[in-house]
């Protein structure tokens, strides 16, 4: 049995050289044989094992195996999807062969009533006896694009992932590449992970590996209840004091809370509890699943401000005034520029000088409205008043993309002043590759202002966490 310090170590469920499949192999339908398919689809390198008592042959060029004894080297990790009675004692076996940890991906165990929460007790019982690791049951576990290990059985149509540093955890499959279009939105991704039933590993588990995971800059976790109230605020801590933390807790209203129950039989909790906790524990707490998917982008791609001032530049000045009660509600505050700053502006137009800018009676009468765009954000960015922006851009049609993207390659850096984009247009399309493109150029850019805003309020609330920590 591993003691309490080695709990963390997820090494062999995320970077795992070899690993064992339970599961059908039918080709085409077959889960297992999904799983095969996708580890192979983002370049999984290592060692793969199909285990199966009634296939015989090989599986997109791998030999079957009757069980898991039979294979003589050793193996770090096994994926299992099948019928729950069959999966205790494929987890002892794999226990016996020295697996280190097991992602059950079957589902109908706790969350589907007692006898399910005996085979998951079950489970329990084989963990604190052998010492194996345990993710689920009921979920589809990992993905790691750094390796291309992923444990998720259903189609994947998406041909490339972009690699980042935001690492999204979840209680829920939701989180994972199906649910998304994944490479049209460019999430910068490190890695993610769904916990499931939490038979064993759990979230104080995860956040610990996390906060030491070099290639993650940023977690952000869905949670519908806490297994060790303690050892997930101890945890949470040691994320805060590395990375920012960003928490979306599940099941606030009283149907919520009763939804959770039949979802992996999680019981909720005191709301007010669990929102004091993530204050104490200095997280930051979103409250939809867009926030959770969009928010971290800032924390992945931009320096953190040095304080909460925002300088706001748009294409329409309506808009601009709605985005300012935004910003407030953010905490942020609206910059004042200083005279410099605004004799500069003027210069450039007798419209200018205040924030929010509108960019619109300058883009309109100039014959190159990119380079006069790009010179007013420099100057803002230029002002000691100001410690972030969120910029508007009109991408309406094809042509407008290499100009923009120009725009921006020429917009000079500042060290500590992050910027967040807002594309805005008339066709999908055009938005989904304007945003590949700028995302590449790791600007967070987004298809709501508003989002655009709230993020770089975020981004302030955590810089004045680390200046609180002295560092």
């Amino acid at each position: 049995m591993k003691s309490q310090d080695d709990r963390s170590d997820l090494k062999p469920f995320f970077e795992p050289a070899s690993v064992a499949v339970f599961g059908s192999l039918k080709e085409g339908m077959g889960l297992g044989y999904g799983v095969i398919r996708n580890m192979l689809q983002f370049g999984y390198s290592g060692k793969i094992y199909p285990v199966s008592p009634s296939y015989r042959g090989e599986v997109l060029g791998f030999r079957v195996y009757s069980a898991v004894n039979d294979v003589a080297e050793s193996i770090d990790a096994a994926i299992v999807i099948t019928p729950p009675p069959t999966v205790p004692g494929i987890i002892e076996q794999c226990a016996r062969k020295g697996v280190k940890a097991a992602v059950i991906v079957s589902e109908n165990f706790a969350e589907a009533g007692a006898e399910g929460a005996k085979s998951q007790q079950q489970l329990v019982d084989i963990v604190r006896r052998t010492g194996i690791r345990i993710i689920g049951p009921n979920t589809i576990g990992i993905f790691n694009p750094a390796s291309g290990f992923i444990t998720n059985p259903y189609l994947i149509i998406h041909e490339k992932i972009r690699k980042g540093g935001i690492a999204y955890c979840s209680q829920t499959g939701y989180v994972g590449l199906a649910a998304k279009p994944m490479e049209e939105l460019a999430y910068p991704v490190s890695k993610m992970c769904d916990i499931g039933n939490k038979c064993d590993v759990d979230e104080s588990d995860v956040l610990n590996y996390l906060a030491d995971d070099p290639q993650t800059k940023v977690v952000a976790m869905h949670i519908e209840n806490v297994k060790d109230g303690r050892r997930f605020m101890d945890a949470a801590r040691r994320v805060v004091a590395r990375k920012p933390l960003l928490i979306l807790k599940a099941g606030k209203s009283e149907a919520g809370a009763e939804a959770m129950v039949s979802h992996t039989a999680s019981l909720a909790g005191n709301e007010q509890v669990y929102d004091a906790v993530i204050k104490q524990v200095e997280a930051l707490r979103l409250n939809s699943w867009e926030e959770y998917w969009e928010v971290p982008r800032v924390f992945a791609e931009q320096p953190l401000p040095r304080g909460n001032r925002i300088a706001i530049i748009t294409g329409a000045g309506g808009l601009g005034v709605v985005v300012v009660d935004v910003a407030v509600e953010s905490g942020l505050a609206i910059a004042r520029f200083s005279p410099d700053t605004k004799k500069r502006l003027k210069e450039l137009s007798p419209r200018l000088g205040g924030n929010p800018i509108d960019l619109g009676p300058v883009l309109t009468v100039t014959e190159d409205p990119f380079s006069a765009q790009r010179e007013i954000i420099e100057v803002v960015l230029e002002d000691e008043n100001v410690d972030c922006a969120a910029v508007s851009v009109y991408a309406g049609f094809d042509a407008l993309i290499p100009p923009i993207t120009q725009m921006f390659d020429g917009l000079k850096p500042h060290k500590s002043k992050p910027i967040t984009v807002w594309i805005y247009g008339m066709k999908h399309q055009v938005l989904d590759e304007m945003l590949r493109q700028l995302e590449a150029r790791n600007l967070p850019t987004y298809l709501d202002f508003e989002l655009a805003v709230k993020a770089l309020g975020m981004a302030a609330q955590y810089s004045k966490i680390k200046l609180s920590q002295g560092a």
